[in-house]
C-alpha cells in the first residue's frame, strides 16, 4: 500500500486547463481524475507534514495509506477510461504512473516499462510533445549500448523532430508533470531517513511541472545528447534551447563545450 503515495504526490500536478481534442466523455473522465488527484495530493502533503512533526505513528500511517490506495485506484480508473477514449494527456499521465511503479516494483520492471512506453507512444502518436520527449528519454536502450545507429533510436529521434515541427494539439493542457528532465530536474538522490520514510519518498518522486516551451527546450537538449549528432546540428539545437529558456541546468555542460570549441 505504501507504493501508492508517490503516485498521489505526482498527481498534484495533473490539473491543467482542458480545451482540446478529446471526446466529451473522455474529457469528463479526465477531469474527474484531476479532481480526485488534487484531493489525494492535498491529503498526502498533510500526511508528510504530520510525519515531519512527529505526529504520525505506524497504525495511523497504515490506515492513511490504505485509504490512499483505494483513492488512487479510483483515480487511475478514471484516467484509464479517458485514455481508452482517446485522451492523449490521460495516456501520458498513466505512462508516468507506470514509470514510477517500475522503480518501486523491481520484480515487474520490464512489464511496467513496456506498459509505460506503449502509453507514451499512444500519446505521441496523437501529437503530444511531452510524450515524444519521454519516448526518447525513457524508451530506448541504444545509448546504454553505445549503439547510436540503432533503428529504434533513430525512429524515436525522428518522431521527436517531427513533433517539434508541428503545433501541439494539446498545448492548452500544459503545464504537465515529469519526474525526469535533462534541463529542469537535477539528478540528486534524496536523503533517506528511516524515521521519515514518507518525506523521503515525496522528495524522490515529486515531479516538476513544465510548460510546453520548457518541453521544447528539453527536446532539443535530448536530441543533442541522445544520438550521433554533427557539430553544426548540435550547435543549432543548443541555440534553440537557449532561445527557449535561460534556466536549463545543462548537465552535460554543453555551453562550455561549444565555447571551448569556438562554435558558440
Amino acid at each position: 500500500m505504501s507504493l501508492k503515495l508517490p503516485t498521489l504526490l505526482f498527481c498534484l500536478t495533473l490539473c491543467s486547463t482542458a480545451q482540446a481534442a478529446p471526446s466529451v466523455e473522455a474529457e469528463a473522465d479526465y477531469q474527474r481524475a484531476v479532481r480526485m488527484a488534487e484531493a489525494n495530493a492535498q491529503q498526502a502533503s498533510r500526511l508528510v507534514e504530520q510525519e515531519q512533526l512527529g505526529q504520525l505513528d505506524k497504525p495511523a500511517m497504515a490506515q492513511a495509506l490504505h485509504a490512499f490506495a483505494q483513492e488512487h485506484d479510483a483515480m487511475e480508473h478514471e484516467l484509464r477510461k479517458a485514455s481508452d477514449g482517446g485522451h492523449a494527456v490521460a495516456s501520458y499521465l498513466l505512462a508516468n504512473l507506470e514509470s514510477h511503479f517500475k522503480l518501486l516494483m523491481p520484480g515487474q520492471r520490464e512489464q511496467k516499462q513496456a506498459q509505460a512506453c506503449a502509453l507514451y507512444q499512444t500519446a505521441a502518436d496523437q501529437g503530444l510533445l511531452a510524450a515524444a520527449v519521454a519516448m526518447l528519454r525513457e524508451c530506448q536502450t541504444a545509448m546504454l549500448r553505445f549503439a547510436v545507429d540503432d533503428p529504434e533510436l533513430q525512429r524515436l529521434r525522428a518522431q521527436l523532430l517531427k513533433a517539434l515541427e508541428r503545433p501541439d494539439p494539446y498545448a492548452d493542457y500544459y503545464p504537465l508533470p515529469t519526474s525526469q528532465s535533462l534541463c529542469f530536474k537535477g539528478l540528486d538522490k534524496p536523503t533517506l531517513d528511516p524515521q521519515r520514510p514518507l518525506g523521503a519518498v515525496a522528495q524522490a518522486f515529486t515531479p516538476v511541472s513544465l510548460e510546453l516551451q520548457q518541453y521544447r527546450a528539453d527536446a532539443y537538449y535530448s536530441l543533442i545528447v541522445m544520438g550521433d549528432v554533427d557539430e553544426a546540428t548540435a550547435q543549432a539545437h543548443f541555440k534553440q534551447v537557449q532561445a527557449l529558456t535561460k534556466d536549463c541546468l545543462d548537465p552535460m555542460n554543453l555551453s562550455a563545450e561549444f565555447r571551448d570549441n569556438g562554435t558558440h
